[in-house]
């Protein structure tokens, strides 16, 4: 990053911080002690790079809610209770946690997506009121709590549109109440954030929203890495680009790469090095082309620019595939049930062909990689299995329901023992990653979820054994007809094959875990 010319970097913590007065705050979680925190803030700060806290102070809480012990200051789902003291009794400790762990006088205190904030036990106990209101008041409280410990606090800015425009974040052209603008702390920075649009005129005008309020504002762009194992970086590029330019256009100085690891954290952090490069050439001279961000990254990281975009080809297997497509069939197809194949639908006769050519391509990449080879290794190893998982349901269904038994005895005796060969290999790359890169905890949902899947595979070998041996008269799971998983018409799924499903329980049954 200090190569890059970056300068910041936002560590982002719900509940993976220690909060002493709190012992169940991050319990099992990993939580980076005190001690951790003050370790990574001076080596940053060797390097000229300001470490932030980002945490939450309303909602995206889920975890510590298992305790019962917080269940006081619970509105409901995820979120806090406003206007409860004990709630602003736990947030005050975890500013000052905050404030015994980072040098710095910038905090960035969340509160986003918090959909059902004052709809729970808030409703309950003190009647209805303006969601907008509560919102603004509970805003102020924290505020002062910040300013009670030297900190200047932002927060992500989407709950003010989603309160007035019923639910919707990207509300382009539409005023909030200046009522509200009222109400919101002055030196409370918003942060827009934004990784979806494809148009600099959809930034611009979200953000000439966002500076009729009387705060300064910040942009938050993101890199895919949330999409499974494999990302989507060529449309990090694409809209950040967008993005970017619009920033410049508006005046907003202060911006922001994410890079979010949603339900699991799966994709390796390194893949981010591209948009972190772009982030870094924007801020000293502007938009540049991939091939002077290629330069530029690999005096700064070692690392090749183009064999970093092979990471994409997991998700690049749809016939439809465009520049801006966030599709990711490398998650739902890897979790999909090889017998209950829900994603079916959502496949093409080519797609083994297509995850063949992506393994042979992230291996070479592997072998020219001088520190991320790990994980090139581990996608192309993602790339033989979905070379065999992504169709063999389709052929096994198509088999069953011609009759044709020969197919299915080679399917139970050859295809899915190679993917039993395929899928042990890569958990075996999934722990070399993880490891490398993350504290142990967490990965035990890993093992988990691939261990499970290794399971399944011999389930599914014993059951089509079964039924060719006539132990069994039928294959329940074969039996039914394949739907689209987002009930879209056969027209659509032709159009854009791929979807964007980042969660591995409704990929893996309808029946849930």
């Amino acid at each position: 990053m200090a190569l890059m010319g970056l300068d910041t970097l936002m560590l982002y913590t719900e509940d993976t911080y220690e909060v002493p007065e709190y012992p169940y705050f991050g319990y099992m979680r990993g939580r980076y002690s005190q001690a951790e925190i003050r370790e990574m803030d001076e080596y940053a700060a060797q390097f000229g790079i300001e470490l932030i806290p980002c945490i939450q102070t309303l909602g995206h809480l889920e975890r510590i809610f298992r305790w019962p012990c917080f269940s006081e200051i619970n509105d409901c789902t995820n979120i806090l209770l406003c206007d409860e003291e004990k709630t602003y009794d736990f947030i005050e400790a975890m500013i000052r946690a905050c404030r015994n762990s980072f040098r710095t006088n910038r905090i960035h205190i969340g509160m986003d997506e918090a959909h059902m904030m004052g709809l729970g036990k808030h409703l309950d106990r003190f009647g209805y009121e303006r969601r907008d209101v509560i919102f603004c008041r509970h805003l102020q409280k924290v505020t002062e709590i910040c300013k009670k410990y030297d900190f200047k606090p932002m927060i992500w800015s989407d709950m003010f549109f989603r309160l007035a425009f019923e639910g919707s974040y990207y509300a382009f052209d539409k005023d909030i109440d200046p009522e509200i603008i009222k109400l919101v702390p002055e030196d409370v920075e918003l942060v827009y954030w934004d990784y979806y649009h494809e148009s600099q005129e959809d930034y611009a005008s979200m953000i000439a929203s966002h500076q009729k309020f009387n705060n300064r504002t910040v942009f938050a762009g993101g890199a895919w890495r949330w999409l499974g194992h494999g990302p989507a970086i060529k449309k990090s590029l694409f809209v950040s680009r967008a993005a970017l330019n619009a920033c410049i256009e508006k005046g907003v100085e202060d911006v922001f790469c994410t890079a979010w690891g949603d339900n699991g954290n799966e994709a390796s952090f390194w893949v981010v090095l591209p948009v972190l490069q772009q982030y870094a050439e924007f801020s000293y001279q502007g938009d540049l082309s991939d091939e002077e961000l290629a330069k530029r990254m690999f005096t700064c990281t070692g690392e090749s620019f183009d064999d970093i975009l092979l990471t994409d080809l997991t998700n690049w297997v749809d016939r439809n595939h465009h520049i801006g497509s966030g599709g990711n069939p490398s998650k739902y197809l890897l979790y999909m049930d090889i017998l209950g194949g829900i994603a079916e639908r959502h496949t093409h006769e080519d797609y083994p062909e297509k995850y063949e050519h992506a393994a042979q391509k992230l291996f070479e990449a592997r072998d020219r990689s001088p520190s991320m080879g790990y994980v090139y290794d581990l996608l192309a190893k993602l790339s033989k299995v979905l070379a065999i998982k992504s169709r063999v349901g389709v052929d096994a269904q198509k088999a069953y329901k011609t009759g044709d038994r020969e197919t299915l005895r080679k399917i139970a005796d050859q295809v899915l023992p190679q993917l039993l060969i395929y899928f042990e290999e890569f958990h075996k790359s999934m722990f070399v990653q993880w490891m490398t890169e993350c504290k142990a905890n967490g990965y035990e949902v890993l093992d988990l979820r691939i261990g499970g899947l290794e399971s399944r595979t011999r389930t599914c070998i014993q059951r089509i054994r079964m039924y060719l041996d006539g132990q069994i008269d039928r294959i329940e799971e074969l039996d039914e007809d394949r739907l689209t998983m987002n009930c879209c018409s056969d027209e659509i799924v032709e159009k854009y094959e791929a979807m964007c499903d980042n969660f591995w329980i409704p990929a893996f049954s309808a029946n849930g875990v």
